[in-house]
């Protein structure tokens, strides 16, 4: 019988390739060999996606050849929840996006995952409205609500995705890469609960309670400041990107020039600050910082950019006590 890491490698050649019948035929010979759907998709499905965001992130893949093996993996996993029997739960559990996240993969996977224990387990999508699901959970009556969200500038609008569910009397579930592994960064969104993986969040669902009071509200220094900066985020970051020694002065074509990654990228930023502030988490903003300075040294680009972006937030943040505070703890 093929081991697992084999099966994980043979995956993952078949998406590096862009190949979704070998993909599938990997994934389906890891299940005739024992493997669990559960396994299937955190050790070949979830595995692979974060070497392929890895890949991009070092300027080893383009842009377009991580969307290609995305949407590859995208195809496996539906196919695979295609097989799957019906639920056994009476009431179901909704999977969505927060607004304006878009790395819907995990929510998917994450869907199969609760239908294959046997959960009415329904998938809402990518960049989905709080006003969508909160429909949805008036539609449905469901045990709970498990919002994904990989990018730590989402989580001003996982906030509102939990306010707007709780204020229904639904428990949510929050799980993502935006998130801390020790979940303080979702308490203190006021998320019911946190679950860091596929496992942990079927165990957190049998735990959850049936009725949940509304989110309190966030009374911290910094959750005005967020408030005040997520409104005026837009102009922000034109102002950013306008400003002198920006980068920006060049025409790029390539969506992997350096120079259209950072502009990509200064809105993402700017949202980082946001939920920095409402978390009281500087690590937000430094991981983005880090992150941002190697993505673009490893394209060619300089650091000085990086360190002209924070003096320009520094420059259009200067009323914001607190994310002032933020930007130099970065």
């Amino acid at each position: 019988m093929i081991t697992g890491l084999d099966h994980a490698e043979r995956y993952w050649e078949a998406v590096s390739a862009g190949d979704e019948t070998a993909a599938q035929a990997a994934a389906d010979a890891a299940v005739s060999d024992g493997l669990s759907l559960t396994d299937v998709l955190t050790d070949l499905v979830l595995a692979a996606q974060t070497r392929v965001g890895r890949c991009w992130a070092s300027n080893e893949w383009t842009v377009a050849r991580e969307h290609a093996a995305t949407a590859v993996s995208e195809a496996v996993v539906l196919r695979l929840g295609a097989r799957l029997g019906g639920a056994t739960d009476d009431l179901p559990i909704l999977v969505t996006c927060a607004e304006r996240e878009w790395h819907a993969l995990p929510a998917l996977a994450l869907t199969q995952a609760l239908r294959s224990w046997g959960h009415d387990a329904e998938h809402l999508g990518a960049n989905v409205s709080p006003e969508l699901v909160v429909g949805r959970i008036l539609d449905r009556g469901p045990r709970a609500v498990l919002v994904s969200a990989s990018l730590s500038s989402s989580l001003m609008h996982v906030r509102r995705l939990v306010e707007a569910v709780r204020g229904t009397g639904t428990p949510v579930v929050v799980g993502g890469r935006a998130f801390d592994t020790g979940g303080i960064r979702a308490r203190r969104l006021g998320a019911t609960a946190y679950a860091a993986d596929l496992t942990q969040a079927r165990d957190v669902v049998a735990t959850l309670p049936h009725h949940v009071a509304p989110a309190p509200p966030l009374r911290h220094p910094g959750a005005a400041e967020a408030q005040s900066l997520h409104a005026a985020a837009a102009e922000v970051t034109r102002s950013l990107l306008s400003g002198p020694g920006s980068g920006l002065d060049a025409t790029a074509a390539s969506p992997d020039d350096w120079r259209v990654v950072f502009a990509t990228y200064v809105p993402h930023v700017v949202g980082c600050v946001v939920g920095g502030l409402l978390t009281e988490d500087a690590s937000v903003l430094a991981d983005a910082r880090s992150w941002l300075t190697d993505v673009l040294v490893l394209r060619g680009g300089s650091a000085d950019a990086v360190d002209t972006l924070w003096a320009g937030l520094a420059d259009q943040l200067r009323d914001h006590p607190e994310a002032l505070r933020l930007l130099a703890q970065a």
